[in-house]
């Protein structure tokens, strides 16, 4: 699951929580399934993969043994008869030495004074200059930096600030996205974009692995003598930008059991992880395995047992069913969007998809966290009354997060996430098959079976829309506690779940198991109100933090 996510995973979680203690039985599942999840995770998650970094020798090992256990089972290839869909994931975009800035006849240096951001599209163009402030049009602030200039054709100049600078607290935070205001330019007739910063707003990232290009060339001129000159008067500009882009090989392993139906049921995992760490990983040493027993060998496991028991009992259903182990997720959900977008299944006969990610820890209250039930009704029906033996299941409404179920709603697919919580070992080398909780992944295999059993009596499942994320849209925040939150936590407060070594909290001494009830003068009762306090502060603020420690009452100082 990546890390840059997980924001918009607490604010789902804070919306729709069900909880249901379980009444019922599952049923039997086939015999040896403790073992058969043991040796999956144990291999996945062993030292010999080097922790599954896409494009790696060890992402290809853990690629064969899934292929592999499919064949085992008798399943036949996803991909038109095959069991691998390739796809390529972009790494780094670096500018050529032919790119090009120059104000009239004078060149500007490349990575000195100005340099292509991630929005920029490739071209060669010369034309003149327009300063357009801000770029922002704010009717309903009575404000607009375009009401009377003419960009058609124009190289537009334009500030990457705002009217009251950038930061959580501003009028204009909705105006701030950089790439929202350059294709307002863009539809407006320009030809080139460059952005300029006079306000010491954060500058655009001069390195980037994703590539988001609008149709025009965009620079960012980091030079502040060059930058004031395009900020005063109408100039005369040259520009020219060639990217190199460098990428990685990757793949998503298809399982298909084809029962010759008209609907086919989708279940993913993705097998990817962190290799030695790296981007996304919550680790400060020297570079390390990172393991990735839970997030997300655990799902992986738990996929490869739903393709043995269904594969043994495929006659018993009305609809096929299509495993897909996922590359690319910890990047961005890279392989479930590829997959989605590439039409090997239609999405309409496509009945539901169930993700698991992070299946592996199930706590000491029985917590199993279902999110997406509002993607479908029948969803909600079957969830919420038929909760399965030792288990305590929370559901949440939203159909998008950081997972791979994202990318099948974003394509009007029911889909559902099972996920048991984050932890301290999260994104660490100490994510090992040591902590896995088999006993609570055998239950949840259980509920798993249990859900896929009830959803077959259902003909078709309508697909819903949820409730529109950016009227539940997360507080916006620049600094962090450095902590882990415990997601799952449904009583008053955010409770740590993990503490990040060198970052506010543990400089604070706070730890793992602590409950913050109050940042300042703010009340933290969730995990909303937790990022609208964080997003009160900003770097380099001194505050106190209020928490409760083994039921007392504790405050620390905290400075971000």
């Amino acid at each position: 699951m990546p890390t840059n996510m997980y924001k918009a995973l607490s604010f789902l979680l804070v919306f729709g929580f069900y909880a249901a203690l379980a009444q019922t039985n599952c049923g039997p599942l086939e015999g040896g399934v403790e073992d058969r999840l043991s040796n999956s995770i144990e291999y996945l998650a062993s030292d010999d993969l080097q922790g599954r970094y896409p494009g790696t020798k060890g992402e290809e090992l853990a690629a064969n043994y899934i292929s592999e256990r499919f064949q085992e089972y008798g399943l036949l290839g996803g991909a038109e008869g095959n069991f691998f869909q390739e796809f390529t994931i972009p790494i780094s975009i670096n500018p050529m030495p032919s790119c090009e800035l120059k104000i009239k006849k004078r060149a500007l240096k490349l990575n000195t004074d100005y340099y292509p951001i991630q929005y920029s599209a490739e071209g060669k163009l010369t034309g003149e200059t327009v300063f357009v402030s801000f770029g922002i049009s704010a009717p309903e602030l009575n404000y607009n930096d375009l009401s009377e200039i003419n960009v058609k054709g124009k190289i537009a100049v334009m500030d990457i600030g705002s009217p009251d600078g950038i930061h959580p607290h501003s009028k204009y935070l909705a105006y701030h996205d950089l790439k929202t205001r350059i294709q307002g330019l863009v539809k407006k007739g320009a030809v080139g974009v460059v952005l300029v910063n006079q306000n010491n707003s954060e500058a655009p990232s001069k390195s980037f692995s994703r590539w988001l290009p609008t149709k025009v060339p965009v620079l960012f001129v980091s030079n502040a003598k060059y930058a004031k000159k395009l900020s005063k008067k109408k100039r005369q500009l040259s520009m020219n930008v060639v990217l190199e882009k460098e990428e990685l090989e990757a793949k998503n392993v298809l399982g298909f059991i084809d029962n010759n139906a008209e609907y086919t049921v989708v279940i993913g995992a993705h097998y990817d992880h962190l290799g030695m760490g790296g981007d996304g990983s919550l680790y400060r040493g020297e570079p390390a395995i990172h393991n990735g027993a839970d997030d997300n060998a655990s799902g992986v496991a738990a996929l490869l047992e739903l393709a043995y028991i269904l594969s043994k009992r495929s006659s018993e259903y009305t609809t096929n069913f299509l495993f897909i182990a996922f590359s690319g997720e910890e990047k961005g959900l890279l392989g479930s969007n590829f997959f989605a977008k590439s039409m090997l299944f239609r999405p309409e006969s496509m009945k539901y998809m169930i993700n698991m990610d992070m299946i592996g820890r199930l706590n000491d209250e029985n917590v199993l966290m279902i999110n997406g039930v509002g993607t479908s009704r029948e969803f909600s029906r079957i969830i919420r009354t038929v909760p399965c033996a030792e288990l305590n299941v929370r559901t949440s409404e939203g159909g998008t997060g950081p997972s791979d179920h994202t990318s099948f709603y974003n394509i009007n697919v029911p889909a559902i996430h099972f996920f048991t919580g984050a932890h301290e070992d999260y994104h660490k080398p100490s994510d090992d098959f040591e902590k896995i909780n088999f006993r609570g992944l055998v239950e949840i295999m259980k509920y798993l079976m249990y859900t896929i059993n009830s959803l077959e009596e259902v003909k078709g499942l309508e697909f819903s829309q949820t409730a529109s994320e950016e009227s539940m849209k997360a507080p916006a925040f620049t600094v962090t506690l450095g902590v882990v939150p415990d997601y799952l936590f449904d009583k008053e407060g955010m409770r740590i779940d993990g503490i990040t070594d060198g970052k506010p909290a543990s400089k604070a001494g706070l730890m793992k198991g602590d409950i913050v009830v109050r940042l300042g003068s703010i009340p933290v009762r969730d995990m909303m109100s937790y990022m609208k306090a964080l997003g009160s502060f900003k770097k380099g603020d001194k505050t106190q933090v209020e928490y409760i420690r083994n039921g007392s009452k504790a405050t620390a100082e905290i400075e971000f």
